[in-house]
Protein backbone atom coordinates (compact mmCIF):
# COMPACT_ATOMS: atom_id res chain seq x y z
CA UNK A 1 0.00 0.00 0.00
CA UNK A 2 1.14 3.70 -1.15
CA UNK A 3 0.83 5.65 2.24
CA UNK A 4 1.55 8.21 0.40
CA UNK A 5 -1.96 8.13 -1.46
CA UNK A 6 -3.68 8.73 1.63
CA UNK A 7 -2.33 11.94 3.86
CA UNK A 8 -3.64 13.05 7.24
CA UNK A 9 -6.15 15.53 6.20
CA UNK A 10 -6.66 16.21 9.92
CA UNK A 11 -2.51 16.84 10.53
CA UNK A 12 -3.01 19.49 7.19
CA UNK A 13 -6.53 20.91 8.73
CA UNK A 14 -4.41 21.62 12.35
CA UNK A 15 -1.43 22.85 10.41
CA UNK A 16 -3.36 25.32 8.44
CA UNK A 17 -6.00 26.42 10.90
CA UNK A 18 -4.92 30.09 12.21
CA UNK A 19 -3.64 30.78 15.66
CA UNK A 20 -5.26 32.78 18.31
CA UNK A 21 -5.11 36.72 18.52
CA UNK A 22 -2.30 38.71 19.61
CA UNK A 23 -1.84 42.66 21.04
CA UNK A 24 0.97 44.17 21.92
CA UNK A 25 0.56 47.83 23.18
CA UNK A 26 4.06 49.71 23.92
CA UNK A 27 5.29 53.31 24.47
CA UNK A 28 8.43 51.92 23.39
CA UNK A 29 8.80 54.29 20.18
CA UNK A 30 7.34 57.13 21.70
CA UNK A 31 10.35 59.75 22.96
CA UNK A 32 8.41 61.95 24.80
CA UNK A 33 7.20 60.57 28.32
CA UNK A 34 4.48 62.89 28.51
CA UNK A 35 2.88 61.61 25.24
CA UNK A 36 3.30 58.24 26.96
CA UNK A 37 1.73 58.42 29.62
CA UNK A 38 -1.43 60.03 27.96
CA UNK A 39 -1.49 57.35 25.64
CA UNK A 40 -1.43 54.71 28.44
CA UNK A 41 -3.69 56.45 30.33
CA UNK A 42 -6.55 57.03 27.69
CA UNK A 43 -5.96 53.01 27.05
CA UNK A 44 -5.71 51.66 29.73
CA UNK A 45 -9.37 53.98 30.92
CA UNK A 46 -11.58 50.81 30.06
CA UNK A 47 -10.70 49.28 33.29
CA UNK A 48 -8.58 51.51 35.26
CA UNK A 49 -7.83 55.37 36.01
CA UNK A 50 -3.76 55.16 36.25
CA UNK A 51 -1.23 57.32 37.27
CA UNK A 52 2.47 57.27 37.83
CA UNK A 53 3.25 57.61 41.29
CA UNK A 54 6.42 59.92 39.79
CA UNK A 55 6.26 62.63 37.04
CA UNK A 56 7.51 61.77 33.70
CA UNK A 57 9.99 64.81 34.37
CA UNK A 58 11.48 62.74 37.16
CA UNK A 59 11.34 59.11 35.99
CA UNK A 60 11.13 58.22 32.40
CA UNK A 61 8.12 56.45 32.01
CA UNK A 62 7.32 53.34 29.95
CA UNK A 63 4.43 50.94 29.36
CA UNK A 64 3.75 47.60 27.74
CA UNK A 65 0.84 45.03 27.63
CA UNK A 66 0.92 41.72 25.43
CA UNK A 67 -2.63 40.20 24.88
CA UNK A 68 -3.97 36.82 24.00
CA UNK A 69 -7.72 36.70 23.38
CA UNK A 70 -8.50 32.70 23.96
CA UNK A 71 -12.15 33.50 22.45
CA UNK A 72 -13.93 33.88 26.23
CA UNK A 73 -10.82 34.64 28.05
CA UNK A 74 -8.04 36.94 27.89
CA UNK A 75 -4.52 36.50 29.44
CA UNK A 76 -2.01 39.47 29.88
CA UNK A 77 1.46 40.35 31.00
CA UNK A 78 1.82 44.11 31.83
CA UNK A 79 5.42 45.90 32.51
CA UNK A 80 5.39 49.48 33.52
CA UNK A 81 6.88 52.07 36.47
CA UNK A 82 5.33 52.75 40.11
CA UNK A 83 1.47 53.62 39.39
CA UNK A 84 -1.81 54.10 40.90
CA UNK A 85 -4.54 52.04 39.61
CA UNK A 86 -8.33 52.96 40.83
CA UNK A 87 -11.84 51.94 39.56
CA UNK A 88 -15.35 52.30 41.17
CA UNK A 89 -18.64 50.59 40.13
CA UNK A 90 -19.55 54.14 37.92
CA UNK A 91 -16.30 53.07 35.83
CA UNK A 92 -17.48 49.86 35.29
CA UNK A 93 -21.02 50.88 34.29
CA UNK A 94 -19.51 53.45 32.17
CA UNK A 95 -17.25 50.92 30.04
CA UNK A 96 -19.20 47.43 30.42
CA UNK A 97 -16.66 45.82 31.68
CA UNK A 98 -17.88 42.95 33.46
CA UNK A 99 -14.60 40.47 34.49
CA UNK A 100 -13.21 38.63 37.30
CA UNK A 101 -9.18 39.46 37.26
CA UNK A 102 -6.73 36.92 38.66
CA UNK A 103 -3.35 38.70 38.81
CA UNK A 104 0.00 38.08 40.53
CA UNK A 105 3.45 39.87 39.99
CA UNK A 106 6.44 38.77 38.74
CA UNK A 107 8.10 41.54 39.84
CA UNK A 108 6.91 44.36 42.17
CA UNK A 109 5.36 44.64 45.20
CA UNK A 110 2.29 46.86 46.37
CA UNK A 111 -0.74 47.54 48.05
CA UNK A 112 -4.59 47.71 47.42
CA UNK A 113 -7.78 48.83 49.06
CA UNK A 114 -11.36 47.83 48.45
CA UNK A 115 -14.79 47.75 49.66
CA UNK A 116 -14.28 46.11 52.50
CA UNK A 117 -12.31 47.55 55.63
CA UNK A 118 -8.55 47.32 55.67
CA UNK A 119 -5.15 47.62 53.57
CA UNK A 120 -3.98 44.22 51.64
CA UNK A 121 -0.27 44.03 50.70
CA UNK A 122 0.91 41.80 47.92
CA UNK A 123 4.78 40.78 47.21
CA UNK A 124 5.65 38.76 43.93
CA UNK A 125 4.06 35.57 43.68
CA UNK A 126 0.55 36.36 45.36
CA UNK A 127 -2.27 35.29 43.35
CA UNK A 128 -5.24 37.83 44.32
CA UNK A 129 -8.64 37.77 42.67
CA UNK A 130 -10.34 41.60 41.88
CA UNK A 131 -14.02 42.00 40.51
CA UNK A 132 -14.04 44.70 37.78
CA UNK A 133 -17.72 46.15 39.02
CA UNK A 134 -16.84 47.25 42.71
CA UNK A 135 -14.34 49.62 44.27
CA UNK A 136 -10.42 48.88 43.64
CA UNK A 137 -7.59 51.53 44.75
CA UNK A 138 -3.86 49.57 43.90
CA UNK A 139 -0.47 51.60 44.46
CA UNK A 140 2.30 49.78 43.08
CA UNK A 141 6.21 49.69 42.48
CA UNK A 142 7.58 49.15 39.09
CA UNK A 143 5.59 45.86 38.18
CA UNK A 144 5.31 42.78 35.82
CA UNK A 145 2.54 41.30 36.70
CA UNK A 146 0.21 38.64 34.90
CA UNK A 147 -3.64 39.00 34.66
CA UNK A 148 -6.24 36.28 33.73
CA UNK A 149 -9.83 38.09 32.46
CA UNK A 150 -12.66 35.95 33.13
CA UNK A 151 -16.14 36.91 32.36
CA UNK A 152 -18.18 37.05 35.33
CA UNK A 153 -20.72 34.92 33.62
CA UNK A 154 -18.54 32.23 33.06
CA UNK A 155 -17.08 31.50 36.67
CA UNK A 156 -19.87 33.12 38.81
CA UNK A 157 -22.41 30.06 38.49
CA UNK A 158 -19.26 27.61 39.39
CA UNK A 159 -18.40 29.30 42.48
CA UNK A 160 -20.19 28.48 45.77
CA UNK A 161 -19.41 32.15 47.20
CA UNK A 162 -18.33 34.67 43.83
CA UNK A 163 -19.22 37.81 46.10
CA UNK A 164 -16.23 36.60 48.76
CA UNK A 165 -14.37 36.62 45.98
CA UNK A 166 -13.26 40.50 45.52
CA UNK A 167 -10.08 41.22 47.44
CA UNK A 168 -8.85 37.79 48.01
CA UNK A 169 -5.51 36.97 48.33
CA UNK A 170 -3.76 33.53 47.93
CA UNK A 171 -0.18 33.82 49.90
CA UNK A 172 2.60 33.10 47.00
CA UNK A 173 3.60 29.70 49.07
CA UNK A 174 0.16 28.29 49.06
CA UNK A 175 0.74 25.15 47.40
CA UNK A 176 -2.60 25.80 45.83
CA UNK A 177 -1.40 29.02 43.89
CA UNK A 178 2.26 27.84 43.02
CA UNK A 179 -0.43 25.10 40.92
CA UNK A 180 -2.54 27.80 39.44
CA UNK A 181 0.39 30.66 39.15
CA UNK A 182 2.27 27.82 37.31
CA UNK A 183 -0.57 27.11 35.24
CA UNK A 184 -1.22 30.36 34.29
CA UNK A 185 2.01 31.59 33.64
CA UNK A 186 2.16 28.37 31.33
CA UNK A 187 -0.54 29.09 29.75
CA UNK A 188 0.45 32.77 28.86
CA UNK A 189 4.15 31.57 27.53
CA UNK A 190 2.11 28.68 25.41
CA UNK A 191 -0.41 31.19 23.62
CA UNK A 192 1.32 32.01 20.33
CA UNK A 193 1.35 28.73 19.34
CA UNK A 194 -2.52 27.91 20.10
CA UNK A 195 -4.83 27.54 17.14
CA UNK A 196 -8.19 28.45 17.75
CA UNK A 197 -9.50 25.27 18.87
CA UNK A 198 -7.35 24.87 21.12
CA UNK A 199 -7.35 27.39 22.94
CA UNK A 200 -10.96 27.27 22.97
CA UNK A 201 -10.32 23.79 24.60
CA UNK A 202 -8.16 25.42 27.43
CA UNK A 203 -11.35 27.42 28.96
CA UNK A 204 -12.95 24.79 30.87
CA UNK A 205 -9.66 23.39 32.35
CA UNK A 206 -8.94 26.68 33.18
CA UNK A 207 -11.90 27.46 34.91
CA UNK A 208 -12.05 23.92 36.80
CA UNK A 209 -8.99 24.80 37.95
CA UNK A 210 -9.59 28.04 39.06
CA UNK A 211 -12.61 26.64 41.07
CA UNK A 212 -11.03 23.93 42.98
CA UNK A 213 -8.67 26.48 44.20
CA UNK A 214 -10.92 29.53 45.08
CA UNK A 215 -13.50 27.40 46.66
CA UNK A 216 -11.42 25.94 48.75
CA UNK A 217 -9.48 28.85 49.38
CA UNK A 218 -9.84 29.40 53.52
CA UNK A 219 -9.99 32.97 53.25
CA UNK A 220 -13.17 32.61 51.03
CA UNK A 221 -14.48 29.92 52.72
CA UNK A 222 -14.29 31.89 56.37
CA UNK A 223 -16.00 35.08 54.81
CA UNK A 224 -19.19 33.22 55.41
CA UNK A 225 -18.39 30.72 58.74
CA UNK A 226 -20.62 32.83 60.49
CA UNK A 227 -23.50 32.95 58.24
CA UNK A 228 -26.57 30.36 57.23
CA UNK A 229 -24.55 27.92 55.15
CA UNK A 230 -25.88 27.94 51.95
CA UNK A 231 -27.20 24.24 51.24
CA UNK A 232 -27.86 24.27 47.50
CA UNK A 233 -26.35 26.16 45.10
CA UNK A 234 -28.09 25.58 41.93
CA UNK A 235 -31.38 27.06 44.35
CA UNK A 236 -29.33 30.28 45.13
CA UNK A 237 -28.34 30.56 41.35
CA UNK A 238 -32.16 30.29 40.41
CA UNK A 239 -33.09 32.81 42.96
CA UNK A 240 -30.64 35.38 41.42
CA UNK A 241 -31.99 34.36 38.21
CA UNK A 242 -35.07 35.46 38.56
CA UNK A 243 -34.64 38.38 40.73
CA UNK A 244 -32.37 39.96 37.86
CA UNK A 245 -34.92 39.14 35.56
CA UNK A 246 -37.81 40.68 37.06
CA UNK A 247 -35.97 44.13 38.63
CA UNK A 248 -38.33 46.38 37.06
CA UNK A 249 -40.89 44.29 38.58
CA UNK A 250 -43.28 46.31 40.67
CA UNK A 251 -44.30 43.01 42.54
CA UNK A 252 -40.80 41.67 43.02
CA UNK A 253 -40.68 40.58 46.61
CA UNK A 254 -40.02 37.41 48.82
CA UNK A 255 -43.33 35.83 47.85
CA UNK A 256 -43.45 36.23 44.60
CA UNK A 257 -39.48 35.00 44.42
CA UNK A 258 -40.36 32.04 47.23
CA UNK A 259 -43.31 31.29 44.44
CA UNK A 260 -41.45 31.46 41.27
CA UNK A 261 -38.59 29.15 42.83
CA UNK A 262 -41.06 26.23 44.61
CA UNK A 263 -39.27 27.21 47.74
CA UNK A 264 -40.89 28.49 51.20
CA UNK A 265 -40.07 32.14 52.19
CA UNK A 266 -37.37 30.72 55.26
CA UNK A 267 -35.50 28.52 53.15
CA UNK A 268 -35.08 31.72 50.51
CA UNK A 269 -33.86 33.94 53.66
CA UNK A 270 -31.67 31.10 54.58
CA UNK A 271 -30.06 31.32 50.68
CA UNK A 272 -30.12 34.76 50.63
CA UNK A 273 -28.54 34.90 53.97
CA UNK A 274 -24.83 35.84 52.24
CA UNK A 275 -26.33 38.41 50.23
CA UNK A 276 -27.15 40.43 52.65
CA UNK A 277 -30.76 39.62 52.37
CA UNK A 278 -33.33 39.02 50.00
CA UNK A 279 -34.34 43.25 50.12
CA UNK A 280 -30.51 43.93 50.23
CA UNK A 281 -29.80 41.86 47.05
CA UNK A 282 -32.49 43.49 45.27
CA UNK A 283 -31.97 47.18 46.10
CA UNK A 284 -28.11 46.25 44.94
CA UNK A 285 -28.73 45.25 41.79
CA UNK A 286 -31.64 47.78 41.04
CA UNK A 287 -29.08 50.35 41.89
CA UNK A 288 -26.50 48.48 39.30
CA UNK A 289 -29.83 49.05 36.33
CA UNK A 290 -30.26 52.27 37.77
CA UNK A 291 -26.33 53.20 37.13
CA UNK A 292 -26.11 51.70 34.07
CA UNK A 293 -29.07 53.41 33.09
CA UNK A 294 -27.76 56.92 33.31
CA UNK A 295 -24.51 55.93 31.70
CA UNK A 296 -27.03 55.11 28.26
CA UNK A 297 -26.98 57.68 25.87
CA UNK A 298 -29.73 56.19 24.45
CA UNK A 299 -31.81 57.14 27.66
CA UNK A 300 -29.96 60.92 27.76
CA UNK A 301 -33.19 62.36 27.30
CA UNK A 302 -35.07 60.71 30.70
CA UNK A 303 -34.59 62.75 33.59
CA UNK A 304 -32.63 60.80 36.43
CA UNK A 305 -36.99 60.90 38.55
CA UNK A 306 -37.84 58.63 35.56
CA UNK A 307 -35.18 55.98 35.76
CA UNK A 308 -35.24 55.91 39.58
CA UNK A 309 -38.64 55.41 39.29
CA UNK A 310 -38.44 52.69 36.00
CA UNK A 311 -36.51 50.58 38.22
CA UNK A 312 -38.52 51.46 41.72
CA UNK A 313 -37.19 54.29 43.38
CA UNK A 314 -39.74 56.04 44.05
CA UNK A 315 -38.75 58.31 46.37
CA UNK A 316 -36.21 61.07 45.43
CA UNK A 317 -34.55 62.03 48.63
CA UNK A 318 -33.93 58.25 49.83
CA UNK A 319 -32.96 56.91 46.23
CA UNK A 320 -29.87 59.99 46.55
CA UNK A 321 -29.08 59.12 49.76
CA UNK A 322 -28.72 55.31 49.21
CA UNK A 323 -27.02 55.77 45.31
CA UNK A 324 -24.50 58.09 47.28
CA UNK A 325 -23.92 55.84 49.86
CA UNK A 326 -23.30 52.67 47.53
CA UNK A 327 -21.41 54.49 44.30
CA UNK A 328 -20.00 57.55 46.44
CA UNK A 329 -21.35 60.49 43.87
CA UNK A 330 -24.70 61.82 43.36
CA UNK A 331 -27.15 60.37 40.59
CA UNK A 332 -26.59 63.44 38.98
CA UNK A 333 -22.67 63.48 39.20
CA UNK A 334 -22.85 59.83 37.75
CA UNK A 335 -24.45 61.08 34.71
CA UNK A 336 -22.31 64.16 34.52
CA UNK A 337 -19.25 61.80 34.66
CA UNK A 338 -20.23 59.77 32.19
CA UNK A 339 -21.16 62.48 29.29
CA UNK A 340 -18.54 64.47 30.43
CA UNK A 341 -15.76 61.37 29.70
CA UNK A 342 -17.47 60.46 26.83
CA UNK A 343 -18.02 64.42 25.04
CA UNK A 344 -14.19 66.09 26.35
CA UNK A 345 -12.17 63.94 24.32
CA UNK A 346 -9.58 66.84 23.48
CA UNK A 347 -5.99 64.88 22.59
CA UNK A 348 -7.03 62.03 20.61
CA UNK A 349 -4.75 59.19 20.98
CA UNK A 350 -6.06 56.07 18.92
CA UNK A 351 -2.91 57.37 16.22
CA UNK A 352 -0.23 57.68 18.60
CA UNK A 353 2.25 54.78 17.58
CA UNK A 354 1.93 52.10 20.46
CA UNK A 355 1.77 48.83 18.39
CA UNK A 356 -2.13 47.73 18.72
CA UNK A 357 -4.94 48.20 21.28
CA UNK A 358 -6.88 45.24 20.27
CA UNK A 359 -6.90 44.32 24.07
CA UNK A 360 -9.48 47.04 24.81
CA UNK A 361 -11.93 46.11 22.47
CA UNK A 362 -11.71 42.57 23.46
CA UNK A 363 -12.36 43.05 27.28
CA UNK A 364 -15.14 45.83 26.51
CA UNK A 365 -17.03 43.64 24.42
CA UNK A 366 -19.35 40.37 24.63
CA UNK A 367 -16.88 37.79 23.99
CA UNK A 368 -19.04 34.47 23.91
Amino acid sequence: MDFDEHPDTSVLEEETEPCIERSFFTTAKLDDSKLSVLAWRDSASFIFDTNPLQTPDIKPFYAEIESYNYGSIVTSICNTVSSSWQRSPVDAARNGVDHFLVQFYTRGSGEFTTDRPGLTRFSPGDIYITDATRTLLTHTEDLQNFTLWVPRNLLEPLLTHPDALHGTLLKADDPAAVILRTYLASLHEQASGLTVSRAQAMTQPTLDLLVATLDQNPVVRNEYKNRPNVSNVASLMAVKRYINQHLDSPDLGPDSIANACFMSRSTLYRLCAPLGGVQQYIQQQRLKKVLTSLMDSKLRHLSIAQIAGFWGFNDPSTFTRVFRRVFGVTPGEARGYRFATHDSQSTPTEDIEVGDRRYEQWLTQQLL
